[in-house]
């Protein structure tokens, strides 16, 4: 290693024009590193990740007793049909 080599971190500043506005930003570059977090929990896999997302979004549906499923069965599909018809004639003579 050469006795010149090592280069002090010293600050930068960068000019921008974005169309009619104008501006600098500074930057120091010692401080960055000076700055930067270091994560304590180490990273996960994106599988990991994945999973933790599908959890968040498809949380587990209640369990019905299987005597309630039977009924429910046919009796959601007339429900349904009856709650439209009366919709329908809400819209026509309302």
């Amino acid at each position: 290693m050469e006795p010149g080599s090592e280069k002090k971190k010293e600050h930068r500043e960068i000019r921008y024009q974005v169309g009619w506005k104008k501006g600098k930003i500074e930057w120091n570059e010692g401080a960055a590193e000076a700055l930067s977090v270091k994560s304590l929990k180490p990273a996960e896999s994106p599988e990991e990740a994945e999973v933790r997302r599908l959890q968040l979004l498809w949380k587990p549906a209640m369990n019905l007793p299987s005597w309630m499923l039977f009924p429910l069965l046919y009796a959601l599909p007339v429900l349904c049909f009856g709650l439209t018809l009366i919709l329908i004639y809400g819209l026509r003579h309302g």
